[in-house]
């Protein structure tokens, strides 16, 4: 075990200036504007690009990724880096799937498509319980994982760090909205690039420069990038990647509240389409430098491993060890690289109060006489005390998680794979016109029900494990401490190696990566058959066209039928994206109405 002691005055200094711009900046917005829930929840849709692409970004990038996936790539090799290459593909194709529908809607919550399309609040409360649910709990997780690498760098009680970070960005998102989030984000993404580099900077530097570090990982196999096997119970391959990772790739960028929230809080849709490719060009930057982060580490410690030397419990611990044994000589480093991962923690708990704020305000709260009925400053409020709260429910699960041990985790790998059905419900909304409101709840209460259950298998039961690649402790300095030394059967434990699963248990066997490919599929088709046994097609001939893809609108052979002329509907201008006729007998100027369609925006400018 390595000496703690090393976190200096500049250390804490820079830890402590990091969290206290976070709420600077919380306090700034909350003085000069949030006076409204147009104001919270959407920025008044006058964001800024970048800050909203590196938000898009951020709102993704937890601890996990600054910790989990060096250690990953350390391990097992880039094969990972795959599902980051797939962003040219998939990020594109959510843009023309839904980010081009939605826009124009100018949503807040995104579940309110839903209740549009099928014409009932059913399907979306439904989907709002589930992300609600999902959310709380990811976040819980996302505040805890961290503590422990912080205990070992700082000697710092796990229940401090999760008060830490939890108050900190359960303030400033409460009383700054999305706006702090937002920029807050920007200043944590700059964090976390920070802390990044000056890691890879020393492991490069450690392992003796760019060709060396590469050519050691070529040589250990930690560069092998493709496995065309096919194979869906091998952890990682190619096809799994394309088929899992793209599918998950195309429901978060596309459906996923925070991603909505972001895109459509900016002035136009030609502006939401270079936030969003923005947002993948900064992605790929970050993940190939935690890509060669992992690299630098191992080739750094390519004939003397930590974990075989019993320095480290598991690879998990492999990054905080590298900064404390190769820079907590430099004042202010380990400070940066806390405060990288109070940034990458910070980012995604904010978003996801943000977030699930305006779900329960907009899909619940709103439609109370109570809530309703309230002036606008009182909503806000309202607003504010929701993302208060919670802060302290997340804080809670993160204590919860402490003490849990294995239920808890098996309730995380259960609640990773509601994405996958969720993302479906909105793809059969668009794509499919037969599926109507009992195929909709159906699918996706089968889908949910069927990924959490064999999640929940999957984590219980004993399965083959996976054997990382060969590490070494042959070429270790001469003052090397060996009495530590662990064998890898006792590092792995007693995981079934050779033994075959048979069926029905092999199917928990799953690859991680499949699943939300196959909650999307079971969701699918489940929902489809329902449609059809319950008057899918009848329902599809009522059912007005604009709430379906573009390209089906457009379809000579679509059997769906525009709907008559309804009541003129009044709307206010801030929440419409399009050409409106104005309302001469309006009290208030800024009220308009549209003739033909309740409150639904024409086409945006620049839009499919």
């Amino acid at each position: 075990m390595l000496d703690i002691n090393h976190f200096g005055a500049w250390d804490y200094v820079v830890v402590g200036a990091t969290l206290l711009l976070s709420l600077l900046i919380g306090v700034y917005y909350a003085v000069v504007g949030n006076k409204t829930n147009e104001d919270l929840l959407t920025g008044e849709r006058k964001m800024n690009v970048f800050a909203i692409s590196a938000s898009m970004l951020v709102t993704y990038l937890s601890a996990i990724t600054v910790l989990g996936y060096p250690a990953e790539i350390y391990a097992n090799g880039i094969q990972i880096f795959t599902s980051t290459l797939l962003s040219f593909i998939f990020v594109p194709l959510s843009c023309y799937m839904f980010i081009s529908v939605f826009y124009g809607m100018q949503l807040t919550s995104v579940y309110e498509y839903l209740e549009l399309r099928f014409d009932t609040m059913m399907v979306r409360w439904c989907a709002s319980v589930s992300f609600i649910l999902q959310g709380l709990v990811i976040t819980g997780v996302v505040l805890y994982a961290p503590s422990i690498a912080l205990e070992r760098i700082l000697g710092l009680p796990i229940w401090a760090s999760i008060v830490g970070i939890g108050i900190c960005g359960t303030v400033y998102t409460s009383i700054g909205g999305l706006k702090a989030v937002v920029w807050t984000d920007v200043f944590q993404f700059f964090m976390i690039i920070v802390g990044m580099i000056s890691i890879v900077a020393k492991g490069l530097i450690s392992s003796g420069g760019i060709y060396e570090t590469f050519r050691f990982a070529s040589e250990h196999g930690r560069l092998d990038l493709l496995d065309f096997t096919v194979d869906p119970f091998m952890r990682h391959n190619t096809l799994n990647f394309v088929l899992g990772s793209g599918f998950s790739m195309l429901c978060l960028y596309g459906t996923h509240q925070p991603q909505v929230q972001r895109y459509c809080s900016l002035p136009s849709f030609r502006h939401a389409m270079k936030a969003v490719f923005l947002s993948i060009v900064l992605k790929v930057f970050t993940m190939s430098l935690v890509l060669v982060t992992g690299i630098s580490i191992f080739a750094t410690y390519v004939g003397c491993d930590p974990l075989l030397l019993g320095q480290i419990k598991k690879y998990d611990q492999i990054v905080p060890h590298f900064v404390v044994a190769e820079l907590s000589y430099l004042p202010g480093i380990m400070g940066l690289f806390v405060s990288c991962v109070f940034s990458a923690v910070l980012s995604s708990v904010s978003s996801s109060l943000n977030s699930l704020s305006a779900v329960v305000w907009e899909d619940f709260l709103s439609h109370m006489k109570l809530f309703r009925t309230m002036s606008p400053r009182g909503q806000a409020n309202t607003t504010r005390c929701l993302a208060l709260i919670f802060g302290a429910i997340t804080m809670g699960l993160a204590f919860v998680a402490q003490n849990m041990g294995a239920i808890y985790q098996a309730a995380i790998t259960a609640v990773g794979a509601i994405s996958g059905p969720l993302g479906a419900v909105f793809l059969m909304a668009l794509f499919i016109p037969c599926v109507n409101k009992w195929g909709a709840t159906a699918g996706m209460v089968t889908g949910l029900s069927t990924m959490i259950f064999m999640s929940i298998q999957s984590f219980l039961m004993e399965k083959p494990y996976h054997a990382p690649l060969p590490t070494y402790i042959d070429n270790c300095p001469p003052e090397t401490n060996f009495s530590l030394i662990t064998q890898k059967t006792d590092i792995f434990g007693n995981s079934t190696v050779l033994q075959e699963i048979e069926w029905p248990e092999k199917l928990y066997t799953l690859s991680y990566v499949l699943y939300p490919f196959v909650g999307g599929l079971i969701t699918t088709v489940v929902g489809t058959v329902v449609s059809l046994l319950t008057g899918g097609w009848t329902d599809a001939k009522k059912l007005d066209k604009k709430y379906l893809h573009p390209i089906l609108q457009k379809c000579l052979c679509c059997p769906i039928k525009e709907q008559p002329i309804r009541k003129p509907t009044y709307v206010h201008a801030d929440r419409i994206s399009g050409v409106y006729d104005f309302n001469p007998h309006a009290s208030n100027p800024n009220l308009f109405y549209n003739l033909k369609y309740e409150a639904v925006p024409t086409k945006p400018e620049g839009g499919v």
